[in-house]
């Protein structure tokens, strides 16, 4: 038996773990949220652990980042000096079989006029995420750029198949099906790639110089974000391996920058195939994933600059 199984026995044992996954996200610490995923999906040995494993940061890409940043230092008007940039499904999706479902993004680029994001720090916008609604809502620039995402159509319909993504507990002492927690493994390594893949870019081609990002989750759980500050990035160096099991052998990735991870990342994991699918999704679906994060989808949206 998995050991989250126990843990998610319970709804306050749940919490408790996506807590400490959320604070890493928010925190940026990418590479020790990883580690942390890539174990549990190694130990559960399923199809989850194999639609993950596809789903290779290599494999991820965003486009049209390279236009953003050109659209960006050209712009005429007052100058761009915050974003955000999101990731989500709408919440009224077709459910036939054999559909592929690609998330889409959305884009906010902002300027000091509502908030100051030229002189504010990682824990004031931390702060304003946690918001009831954020200063820069409402505010965002039209600069006609439009980003796509590519590499997590397979997890992301599997995802939105799931039979399991519902769990009613009935006796707080019953260990959950696996099933539901290789579920919630994929969730959060659908955004885990997400959020690395807006950190590559950051590192490769930045916004304006040094634009903060804050990216986030829509009509996904967990709608959890994660800040790209200036100034937080280090010097890529090569990280040490760890000689063990099998589940051990990926390189230590605690704390890792962006440019690391792209370089260091392995897929190296197997396991036998197990199944998951099933059609159903919905706005109900998307609803209780932004209770359970504390936050309306209506919040999310405008957060990141969807209205």
């Amino acid at each position: 038996m998995l050991s989250l199984q126990t843990t998610f026995a319970s709804a306050a044992g749940e919490a408790a773990w996506e807590a400490h996954l959320r604070a890493l996200f928010e925190r940026r610490e990418l590479g020790e949220a990883e580690r942390l995923l890539r174990t549990a999906l190694v130990a559960s040995g399923g199809a989850m652990m194999q639609l993950c494993r596809a789903a290779s940061l290599s494999c991820i890409q965003i486009v049209g980042w390279e236009d953003l940043a050109a659209a960006v230092a050209h712009h005429k008007g007052e100058r761009i000096t915050g974003a955000t940039v999101a990731m989500g499904n709408e919440a009224n999706l077709s459910l036939e079989a054999g559909e592929t479902h690609r998330p889409y993004m959305v884009l906010g680029l902002y300027t000091d006029q509502a908030w100051n994001w030229s002189a504010a720090s990682a824990e004031a916008a931390m702060e304003q995420c946690h918001a009831e609604s954020p200063a820069w809502a409402g505010w965002a620039e039209e600069l006609g750029a439009i980003l796509e995402i590519e590499g997590l159509d397979a997890l992301n319909t599997a995802l939105i198949d799931n039979k399991q993504r519902d769990f009613v507990r009935e006796n707080k002492e019953t260990p959950v099906p696996l099933g539901y927690v290789e579920f919630v493994l994929g969730c959060w390594w659908r955004a885990l790639r997400f959020h690395q893949a807006v950190a590559v870019q950051l590192d490769q081609l930045r916004l304006g110089g040094s634009i903060p990002v804050i990216s986030g989750l829509i009509n996904m759980r967990p709608e959890v974000v994660s800040l790209h500050w200036p100034g937080e990035r280090k010097a890529p160096e090569r990280p040490p391996v760890v000689q063990g099991a099998a589940e051990n052998a990926a390189p230590v990735l605690a704390r890792l920058n962006q440019s690391q991870l792209a370089e260091t990342l392995t897929d190296e994991d197997t396991g036998p195939a197990g199944n998951l699918l099933r059609r159903r999704f919905g706005a109900a679906g998307a609803i209780a994933g932004s209770a359970r994060s504390g936050r309306g989808p209506g919040l999310v949206r405008r957060m990141f600059g969807r209205s």
